[in-house]
């Protein structure tokens, strides 16, 4: 995976390292089924991102999804 963010004279290495790693670390194993993260840890790592984007599932009920289907499919119509 380093290699493919490498530049042709493979000087750039060293600060992609910390990047490769944590997206290495959090990718789901084919073996395990777990990120490595995960088993390390016991918990998925939270990102900024997941931060400011909170999931709610009650968001993504069914009522809700309908709703939002027949919205979208009004505003196609029109």
């Amino acid at each position: 995976m380093l290699s493919i963010y490498v530049d042709a004279e493979q000087k750039n290495w060293d600060g992609i390292l910390p990047f490769v790693t944590f997206a290495y670390n959090t990718t789901k194993q084919e073996t395990t089924c777990f990120t490595l993260f995960y088993l390390l840890h016991g918990r998925e790592v939270e990102t900024t991102l997941d931060t400011m984007l909170k999931f709610c599932p009650n968001d993504f009920d069914d009522n809700n999804i309908t709703k939002i289907a027949a919205r979208a499919a009004k505003n196609h119509d029109s």
